[in-house]
């Protein structure tokens, strides 16, 4: 069976990322897979999504919540960074 365009970005169809601590990557990425109980950062990481508007005031600031070591999280950042932790980053193509 043949993997749609949609599943090769979705899984980082152009490599990942790992970051650990307080590292930051500026690429691109589309999905995020926390190899630790970690925490982003709010000032190295872009989500508009999540981070900005109605959506922050219903989850408040992400850098006060962590986030289970196993947990994969899909949406368009076009940065991210940790506040403590480890993370790898997946890159669309």
């Amino acid at each position: 069976m043949a993997v749609s365009n949609i599943d090769k970005q979705l899984f980082g169809q152009a490599g990942a990322t790992f970051l650990s601590g307080t590292e930051n990557t500026t690429r691109e990425v589309c999905s995020i897979l926390f190899l630790a109980d970690s925490v982003l950062s709010s000032t190295n990481t872009s989500w508009p999504e999540l981070t900005e508007g109605t959506a922050k005031n219903l989850i408040g600031d992400t850098s006060t919540q962590v986030i289970p070591n196993g947990v994969t999280i899909v949406g368009q950042f076009s940065k991210v960074g940790l506040d403590s932790g480890a993370a790898l980053c997946y890159h669309p193509a």
